[in-house]
């Protein structure tokens, strides 16, 4: 019997996992592929192209981290600058680490705008502190005693504030394209929200440069692998290449798991704590019927799926000053998400390894309709090629340099690691709050979600961390916290 089980392939499933064998639940961990398949020929590429963000001094995740008892050495984290690149047709704005040079750099391409843009960040200033300093208090958007309530008539007043100020940006700042499309592209990139501009945390998104973006090697994965190995150090137990085949309520939790040759095991838990990215969800049942876990997930929908496109270049090939993460604009006129957005992960492989010098490994991600039409091979051979028209266009020596490139692997990644990838969802947004926190509770007792949709208030990368730790958090509220 375990005190938890943990179902999912994505960052806030190893942290939930990871938490809960730190406040000593009996945890029990299954995954559907190895950390080693997130590689192409022993390279690893990152499998989301979200930013890395919470590991400045005295952030979010440097302090879970720490808490776990989980060492990143000195020389494997690295902070970016500038955080991010957007390249338009016309236009380049590098977001440098100081806010005072990403307005120089706004300033420079837009000067007919200057006032507004320096109107509009020091807003960004002011509300990213007071969210911070909001969440710090609230930690998972939740409320601890009756007091605390009234936290949330000034939280009303900044919202009512920022409707106000949304609405005068909207009309005064964007009514240039370019410009609107620098402000959607950082959302696009930063959030998982696809309305994310409506919302008062969208300047905590904004905030981001100065915050801090950070890169490890192995991208991902190395936090992945930290994860893990702490999570088995501390006696929790690990299963990869693991499918759920049915699950029954009883007295407990009862499981069947298949492994990748087709042998199957009983396991009984307490809790469940599951991805919502988890394919997992689609063999819950109950006395013989389907649970319907539609209603689990209905504040949520998915919009857009990424499709990433890999490939090992010469480095000679890129620009001597592009960025880790650089957002290419085709189109200053067309939707974001309507063939005009390519995000690239630009990262250094394994150095120690003589085949990859003078090389660099480069991601070129996309965001395609969660339609299953559109995910169809033939359409997605079709994307691709399209992808890479568009991507030669800022990279024009690109094509004569590159190493290492199979589309099919490609698509079969994307297609496999949308369990552990960041779509983008749409999200209901709390009436009084306008937070677009979502509840991790399910129909059935003892389960919970977790997942980046379940808090894309506070973007991509920390949303997964935060609902993997809250997740957690839930299973121990019924008993005494420890």
């Amino acid at each position: 019997m375990h005190d938890l089980v943990v179902i999912g392939d994505d960052l806030s499933s190893y942290i939930a996992a990871a938490v809960g064998v730190k406040f000593g639940l009996k945890t029990l961990h299954i995954v559907e592929h190895s950390l080693k398949e997130m590689s192409l020929s022993d390279i690893f590429f990152n499998a989301d192209p979200s930013p890395v963000t919470g590991f400045g001094d005295g952030q979010s995740v440097i302090s879970l981290f720490k808490e776990l008892g989980i060492k990143i050495e000195k020389d494997d984290l690295f902070h970016l600058s500038p955080a991010y690149q957007i390249i338009l047709p016309e236009q380049r704005v590098d977001f440098a680490p100081q806010q005072e040079d990403v307005l120089a750099d706004l300033i420079r391409e837009f000067p007919h705008k200057a006032k507004r843009i320096k109107s509009f960040y020091k807003s960004v200033r002011k509300n990213s502190d007071f969210l911070e300093k909001w969440i710090s208090a609230h930690p998972f958007f939740r409320v601890n005693s009756f007091k605390q309530y009234f936290n949330y008539f000034k939280l009303f007043i900044k919202l009512i504030t920022f409707d106000w100020r949304i609405n005068k940006f909207r009309r005064v700042l964007l009514d240039d394209s370019s410009l609107r499309k620098i402000y959607e592209a950082q959302l696009a990139f930063l959030s998982a929200d696809n309305a994310a501009a409506e919302s008062l945390s969208s300047f905590y998104h904004f905030s981001t440069p100065w915050r801090g973006t950070f890169g490890f090697p192995k991208g991902k994965t190395y936090l992945m692998e930290s994860l893990r190995n702490f999570f088995e150090n501390s006696g929790g137990i690990y299963k990869s290449d693991c499918r759920l085949s049915s699950i029954r309520k009883s007295h407990c939790l009862d499981a069947e798991i298949m492994d990748e040759r087709g042998l199957t095991s009983q396991i009984s838990a307490k809790n469940i704590v599951i991805s919502h990215k988890s394919e997992a969800l689609n063999v819950f049942y109950k006395k013989k019927k389907k649970i319907n876990t539609t209603k689990w997930l209905q504040r949520f929908k998915t919009t857009h799926y990424p499709l990433t496109l890999h490939f090992v270049i010469s480095e000679k090939s890129l620009p001597e000053k592009m960025a880790r993460h650089v957002l290419l604009v085709s189109d200053t006129n067309k939707h974001i998400f309507d063939d005009n957005l390519i995000i690239l992960d630009v990262n250094n492989p394994d150095m120690e390894k003589r085949s990859t010098q003078g090389r660099k490994l480069v991601a070129a991600t996309v965001f395609l309709s969660a339609d299953k039409d559109d995910w169809q091979r033939e359409k997605l051979l079709v994307a691709a090629e399209k992808t890479i028209a568009r991507l030669e266009n800022f990279l024009p020596f690109l094509k004569d340099n590159v190493k290492f490139y199979d589309i099919n692997k490609s698509i079969d990644i994307s297609t496999k690691y949308r369990n552990v990838a960041n779509a983008k969802y749409k999200v209901k947004k709390a009436l009084f709050s306008g937070f677009s926190a979502q509840k991790n509770k399910t129909s059935l007792r003892g389960v919970y979600l977790c997942g980046a949709a379940l808090f894309t208030d506070m973007g991509c990368f920390e949303g997964e961390i935060i609902s993997g730790m809250y997740a957690v958090y839930s299973v121990l509220k019924p008993r005494k916290k420890p």
